[in-house]
């Protein structure tokens, strides 16, 4: 009894810490030490023993929470009247003032926000703000403003929105490229209307490919490359930032996994330099401009590794260059692997997507590529896209002009190396489709090759639209679909109803 009582007091005053080494290993001792340490320090080393999570959370949370911000969005939206409610008012002898037959009302939102600049400039997630009526935003020491939106890109989930301050606290951003699993990390934000919650967690992984900006927003081009943390992350903590332990921001926090829309394990972050690249972009031109290599990609296999003798599967797979485009005026050529971008090492589809991403139109990148047994290094200047959805802005605008109905799809024409692997002389690629449109109830998917219209050619996007310009609503069209699923190629026929 006397020894138990002993063991006892010892777990109790020493606040139930008997092991410091359980709770973390060197490298996160390090991490912290450097954060603490003067540029002059010629300490480069720290043991366990000097990592103490406790106190580094708070001085982090000190550092950064006054930097992030709660994000408050209303849309008026109207809803149809409750019949019954009619029915009584008409019972009672009561006027009935229902005029359209819709009541609006206001539908209100929560989101996260980062300050990123002294003069107002904040980071956010695009669904948090994106169509909206109204926004404001409330500070940590409980001041509100309104917000105007500058800029977004669906396409990567980030916005840039504004208020009108001076002398704000603006976040330190890091460099996620530097991000490692089984880092540290702190979550700040205000899920579930807590304002200004923290949670801790690590990195538990890196570049995920989650599907969930692409399904969500219907953008082929999204460009996913998440951060995974096990910090809490819950509905409201959008937008929010994901901090390392020198208290910098590395991702700003945007999904999570779940099967119950709550936090059940599992959080996503974008990566603070593609939301870096984003905003510059928006500041500078008004607008997100992106370059691309103009490349097919796939992932490695150990098939195709064998295939291309590469001692193991690494790098990303080139299944069709497009003509004329960056990659092919580099040399790049079908069946090509690359291995690096600017020497950051890419084993994913998405981890390529991610790297070029971050860079305009215009700009030099350098690529490792592996070629049948070969190493080697070229240099590719970016070429840019007419329209990020794969949309050529005339026809856009023609179609506008001539008020065709929305059929519920995104069209592109295909080059002729793509037509020849379809074994077609014309034809138009279906790049996405909404499931509930004319589209979607004809049962065309992405990458149906639209050829043939009532019996006649295909041979444009134009074409396409000086076709479907002469019929009216309720008429339906006769479509020739071709898909190419490995070595095999499908031909379908398609009813189109058009709508009004």
């Amino acid at each position: 009894m006397i020894a138990i009582g002993i063991v006892i007091g010892v777990v109790l005053t020493t606040g139930f810490n008997i092991d410091s080494k359980s709770i973390a290993g060197p490298e996160q001792g390090k991490l912290y030490t450097e954060a603490q340490q003067s540029p002059d320090s010629d300490q480069s080393t720290a043991t366990a023993t000097n990592f103490n999570p406790g106190s580094m959370f708070v001085d982090i949370v000190k550092k950064v929470r006054p930097s992030i911000v709660s994000i408050y969005t209303t849309k008026n939206i109207k809803v149809p009247n409750n019949p019954f409610h009619r029915f009584f008012r008409e019972w009672e002898g009561m006027p009935n003032d229902e005029g359209d037959g819709q009541n609006e009302m206001q539908q209100n939102g929560l989101g996260s926000g980062i300050i990123i600049s002294k003069d107002g400039y904040i980071l956010t997630n695009y669904h948090v703000v994106n169509d909206v009526d109204e926004l404001n935003v409330k500070l940590v020491d409980n001041s509100e403003y309104e917000a105007k939106i500058i800029g977004s890109d669906p396409s990567t989930e980030i916005a840039l929105i504004k208020i009108k301050a001076e002398d704000l606290p603006a976040a330190v951003l890091g460099n996620s490229d530097a991000v490692q699993i089984g880092e540290w990390v702190m979550a700040i934000g205000s899920p579930l209307d807590l304002t200004s919650t923290v949670t801790a967690g690590i990195i538990s992984a890196l570049s995920r490919n989650i599907d969930i900006i692409r399904n969500k927003r219907n953008a082929p081009s999204s460009i996913e490359n998440f951060i995974q943390t096990d910090a809490a992350i819950n509905p409201g903590n959008s937008g929010g930032a994901l901090v390392n332990s020198k208290g910098e921001v590395i991702g700003v926090n945007t999904a999570i996994a779940t099967r119950t829309n709550y936090y059940m394990g599992y959080g996503f972050a974008i990566p603070i330099n593609i939301a870096k690249s984003v905003v510059d972009d928006i500041k500078e031109f008004g607008e997100v401009r992106r370059g691309y290599l103009g490349v097919y990609i796939d992932r490695m296999s150990p098939t195709i590794a064998k295939g291309v003798k590469l001692n193991k599967p690494r790098g990303v797979f080139i299944s069709n260059v497009i003509a004329g485009s960056a990659a092919e005026k580099a040399g790049i050529e079908e069946g090509d692997v690359i291995l690096s971008v600017n020497g950051k090492e890419v084993n994913q589809p998405n981890e390529l997507q991610a790297k070029i991403a971050i860079y305009n139109p215009g700009k030099k990148v350098e690529l490792v590529v592996w070629r049948y047994g070969k190493q080697f290094t070229v240099k590719a200047v970016l070429k840019g896209r007419d329209n990020e959805n794969g949309k050529n802005e005339k026809d856009e605008k023609r179609k506008e002009e001539k008020s065709l109905p929305d059929l519920g799809m995104k069209i592109q024409d295909l080059s002729k190396r793509e037509l020849a692997l379809l074994d077609l002389d014309y034809g138009i690629i279906v790049i996405s489709a909404d499931q509930y449109s004319a589209a979607g109830k004809a049962r065309i998917g992405q990458g149906d090759v639209i050829y043939e219209l009532d019996g006649k050619p295909v041979k444009s996007v134009t074409d396409f639209y000086d076709k479907i310009d002469d019929y009216k609503s309720g008429d339906v069209v006769r479509l020739k679909l071709r898909r190419k699923l490995d070595k095999d190629i499908f031909d379908r026929l398609v009813f189109l109803e058009i709508p009004k």
